[in-house]
């Protein structure tokens, strides 16, 4: 599901980074516009810094399952860079934790608004096994996946560069690769449907088992 963040602890005014168990949810929501706070580093003066710490917030914009009370969350991680300015919406599933704080436990930011106004994930060819390794995107995904029509230049991860070759068929296999080399999925899966499949990932689900 595209996952650049670690996993960390949210709360909707600060954070503490902990090492939490990844099993399930309790929200599932869309954040935008995130806002970076860098933390310093300690390293030693040779030393190359690959990751940096990072509080980043987000504003919470649709909450698709769950409750949270705070309009804005804040996450501490690291990250290397910012992501993509071209990114709009984040699909975050976080859990409750003591203190009305959350753990984020997936991220998928490859979503774009389809012509009818629904968050979609275009998918334009296979899915590597590491994107269902955690249980929040079924094995099965093919059988959510739609028809869907978008503008495929707002679909930024596949764009492809000009100064390289060309896709081989196998990475656009679902797709189709037009003449700016822009790779257009013909189906994808809705960010609710995304989350109505993790049905079995709900905290209060796993509990009643």
């Amino acid at each position: 599901m595209a996952l650049a963040l670690t996993v960390t602890f949210i709360s909707p005014a600060s954070a503490e980074t902990v090492e939490v168990d990844t099993s399930c949810f309790d929200v599932a929501l869309i954040a935008t516009s995130p806002r970076y706070r860098w933390q310093p580093v300690d390293s030693a003066p040779d030393e190359i810094i690959i990751r940096s710490p990072v509080s980043i917030r987000f504003a919470v914009k649709q909450v698709i399952a769950g409750a949270i009370k705070s309009s804005d969350i804040e996450v501490r991680t690291s990250l290397h860079t910012r992501f993509n300015p071209a990114i709009k919406q984040f699909l975050l599933f976080l859990k409750v934790e003591y203190g009305g704080k959350y753990t984020l436990q997936e991220m998928n930011y490859q979503l774009v608004y389809d012509r009818s106004g629904k968050l979609v994930w275009p998918i334009a060819s296979p899915l590597h096994t590491s994107y269902t390794e955690d249980g929040f995107t079924p094995s099965n995904y093919e059988t959510l996946m739609r028809p869907i029509h978008y503008r495929a230049r707002d679909a930024w991860w596949l764009v492809t560069s000009p100064d390289v070759d060309p896709p081989s068929a196998d990475e656009y296999s679902w797709g189709k690769l037009d003449k700016d080399r822009i790779i257009t999925a013909s189906r994808g899966i809705s960010a609710v449907d995304l989350v109505a499949a993790a049905a079995g990932k709900r905290c209060d689900a796993k509990a009643a088992r």
